[in-house]
C-alpha cells in the first residue's frame, strides 16, 4: 500500500485546484439549502463531511484511484443516510470515473457487478417503498446513470488511450527501425564503396608500385626495356584514373539501380593481358561450355582474378588462372608461386575480405590458403541467382 510521504508526492497539481474549486462551488450550494433532508435534524455542518470526502478523493484520483474511491464512497454513504445533496454525488461520479479509468483492471471487473447489485438494492428499496413500477424503474435508472455510467466512461476513455499509446508506440518503433533501415543502408553503401575502390583503383595503384620499385631497383635497363615499363606505368595510371572516374560518376548520379561498376568473364583475358605486360607469368584456362551467368556472378568472378593475381604479382613468380563452367555453379581458381621471402598469407587484408564478402552474399564461399609450395584461392559461386 502507497504511504502518506509517497501519495503526497504522486498528487497532482490540477486535481488539487479541480478539488479546491468543486468543493466551493458544492459548498455555496449546500448553504443555499441544495440537499434532500431524510434526517431533519442533522446539523447543516455535518452536511459539509460528505462534500469533504468526495472533494478529497478528487484530490487523489490519480495518485491512488482505489483510496479515492474508497474515500468518495464513504461520503455517498453518508449522503444516503442523512441526504442526498446534488453536488456531492455529481463529484462521486468523478471519484468512480477516476477509479475505471486510473484504477487496476482486475478491480474493475469486480466493481461493475458490485455496483449493479447497488442498483437492485435501490429498486427494491423504492418496491418496499411502495413505488409503482415507474418509481422503480426511475430509480434504478437514476442509480444506472449516477454509477454505472461513470465506471463505462471511464473503461470507454482508458480503452481509447491505450489504443492512442499502442499506436504511438508502433509509430516510434516504426520510425527507430526506419531509422536502423536508413543507418544499415548506409554502411552497406559505404561497405560497397570501399570494396569497389579497393578492387579498382588499389590493384592497379598496387600494380604501379611494383612497376616503379622495380625500374628503381634496376639500373641496367636497355633504353626500350625502360620505355615499355614506363608505358606499362603510364597504361596503369591511365585506367586506374577512368576507373576512378566511373565510380565517382555514379556515385553523383546515385543510381540505386546501377552498380557502382560492372566487370564481365570477358573482360578476364584483358586482366591477364595486363598483368603479363607487368611482368607477370599467367596461364588462363576456361573449363567447360562457356554460357551466360548472372551479372553479380560475373563481377565477383572478375574481382576474385582481379584481387588474386594483384597478390601474385606482390607475393608470387607466376601464376595459373582458371574458371569450370559446372552446372549449378561457377569455379574460379587462382594459383601461383610464392617467393621465399614472401608473407606466408597474401591478400590477407582488405582484399580478401571484400571479394570473400561478394561471393558469400551470393550464396558461394571462398577458400583461399597455401597448397604445398603454391598458393591456392577457389572460389565457388552458384549460378541460380542471389541468395
Amino acid at each position: 500500500m502507497t504511504g502518506p510521504p509517497n501519495l503526497l508526492r504522486r498528487i497532482r497539481r490540477g486535481d488539487l485546484i479541480a478539488a479546491v474549486v468543486l468543493l466551493a462551488a458544492g459548498s455555496v450550494l449546500t448553504g443555499l439549502g441544495s440537499y434532500e433532508r431524510l434526517i431533519d435534524d442533522v446539523p447543516t455542518q455535518v452536511r459539509f463531511i460528505p462534500l469533504v470526502l468526495v472533494c478529497l478523493g478528487v484530490v487523489i484520483r490519480r495518485a491512488s484511484p482505489g483510496w479515492a474511491l474508497v474515500i468518495g464512497s464513504i461520503g455517498f454513504g453518508t449522503e444516503l443516510v442523512i441526504g442526498i445533496a446534488l453536488a456531492t454525488v455529481c463529484i462521486y461520479t468523478d471519484n468512480l470515473y477516476a477509479f475505471a479509468r486510473y484504477g487496476p483492471r482486475t478491480r474493475i471487473r469486480v466493481l461493475a457487478p458490485i455496483l449493479a447489485l447497488v442498483i437492485l438494492g435501490f429498486g427494491a428499496l423504492s418496491i418496499m417503498d411502495g413505488k409503482d413500477v415507474g418509481g422503480v424503474v426511475s430509480t434504478a435508472a437514476l442509480g444506472a446513470v449516477i454509477l454505472l455510467s461513470p465506471i463505462g466512461t471511464g473503461i470507454i476513455v482508458r480503452q481509447a488511450h491505450d489504443r492512442a499509446s499502442l499506436e504511438a508506440e508502433r509509430a516510434e518503433q516504426t520510425a527507430r527501425l526506419a531509422d536502423a533501415r536508413r543507418r544499415e543502408a548506409v554502411l552497406r553503401e559505404r561497405t560497397s564503396m570501399a570494396r569497389e575502390l579497393h578492387d579498382t583503383v588499389a590493384n592497379y595503384l598496387s600494380a604501379i608500385a611494383l612497376q616503379s620499385t622495380a625500374l628503381q631497383a634496376r639500373r641496367d635497363l636497355d633504353p626500350e626495356t625502360l620505355r615499355t615499363s614506363v608505358a606499362a606505368i603510364r597504361a596503369s595510371s591511365v585506367e586506374g584514373l577512368a576507373e576512378l572516374r566511373r565510380i565517382i560518376g555514379l556515385l553523383r548520379a546515385g543510381d540505386e539501380g546501377e552498380e557502382l561498376a560492372s566487370f564481365r568473364l570477358d573482360q578476364v583475358p584483358g586482366l591477364v593481358e595486363r598483368m603479363r605486360a607487368v611482368g607477370l607469368k599467367v596461364d588462363f584456362a576456361v573449363e567447360g561450355p562457356e554460357r551466360e551467368v548472372p551479372g553479380e556472378v560475373e563481377l565477383s568472378a572478375y574481382r576474385v582474378v582481379q584481387e588474386s593475381l594483384t597478390n601474385a604479382l606482390k607475393y608470387g613468380a607466376d601464376a595459373a588462372v582458371a574458371i569450370a563452367y559446372e552446372p549449378e555453379r561457377l569455379t574460379v581458381t587462382v594459383e601461383n608461386a610464392v617467393h621465399a621471402g614472401a608473407d606466408p598469407v597474401p591478400g590477407g587484408g582488405a582484399g580478401l575480405i571484400g571479394m570473400t564478402e561478394r561471393v558469400r552474399l551470393l550464396g558461394g564461399a571462398v577458400r583461399a590458403g597455401p597448397v604445398g609450395d603454391r598458393w591456392r584461392v577457389r572460389a565457388e559461386i552458384p549460378t541460380g541467382g542471389v541468395l
